[in-house]
């Protein structure tokens, strides 16, 4: 079992005009807070920086003691294959991937010719649930592959934009997922309808404790990355400061949940 942290964590800071977050500074911060791991999604595009880049962004995170784990999103055949290659320079155990499309037949279609690839590179294809397709449909787009390196991010909120319990999410995910964001949230009302937003992990309606009894012995084998939903602040600087400060609170309380589950594996 490892911590992490995803970069969507740092949505704010990696977008700020003024002095953007870049991955290696990013590792500082994920060591500082004593995590294994740090997932690089898409909004840290990997592909732009050469092999040289990708070589030394390596080396820092192994003299941090910090591993990376990579993600990115989209069906191209071309940008999958680039960022293959960009987790096997880093050693990321898995590929972390957001589909964008509600189309699952056409999802199989584009990621069948790839599996041969991932089982090749020893790297598991980790498909994160997002607000395209259902549960349902990615556990029968898993099973119809048929690889033992296709498997799940398992996101505790994203599948409530398709109305889904976090629970039940887990349920239908949690056999075959290698990896989960721990994403807490609220619903509020407003005006005309609801809003879905974040909260630090532990503050809002998602019950981790539930999440991980659910997961069953299996959540001693998986990797746990922090990940957030936060509205801005008034101002660039109280935003970043509430990031920070949010992202320093969950983890804390990701840590504390995951050591009494391992006292309770003992």
């Amino acid at each position: 079992m490892r911590l992490g942290l995803s970069s969507y964590s740092y949505r704010y800071a990696v977008a700020d005009a003024g002095a953007p977050l870049g991955a290696a500074e990013m590792l500082q911060r994920a060591a500082a807070l004593q995590l294994d791991f740090l997932q690089i999604c898409d909004n840290v595009p990997l592909h732009s920086l050469s092999i040289g880049e990708l070589q030394a962004l390596g080396s820092q995170a192994a003299g941090l003691g910090v591993a990376i784990e990579v993600g990115t999103r989209g069906l191209n055949a071309d940008h999958l294959w680039r960022y293959l290659e960009i987790a096997q320079t880093l050693g990321s155990r898995a590929l972390r991937l957001v589909l964008d499309t509600g189309n699952a037949d056409k999802a199989l279609t584009q990621l069948r010719a790839m599996i041969p690839g991932f089982e090749k590179a020893d790297v598991t294809l980790a498909i994160e649930n997002h607000f395209d397709l259902a549960s349902n449909n990615l556990v029968a787009l898993a099973r119809e592959l048929g690889s033992e390196r296709v498997r799940f991010c398992l996101d505790t909120a994203n599948s409530a934009g398709l109305l889904e319990r976090p629970l039940e999410t887990v349920a239908a995910l949690g056999e075959l997922a290698c990896q989960v964001h721990l994403k807490d949230y609220i619903v509020e009302k407003v005006a005309v309808g609801y809003h879905i937003t974040g909260r630090p992990l532990g503050e809002g309606w998602l019950d981790v404790q539930a999440v991980l009894e659910l997961l069953g012995r299996r959540r001693t084998t998986l990797d746990y990355a922090v990940e957030l939903w936060m509205d801005p602040a008034a101002s660039r600087e109280a935003t970043l400061e509430k990031e920070e400060r949010w992202i320093a609170q969950s983890v804390q309380t990701a840590k504390s949940v995951l050591n009494s589950i391992m006292k309770d594996e003992r």
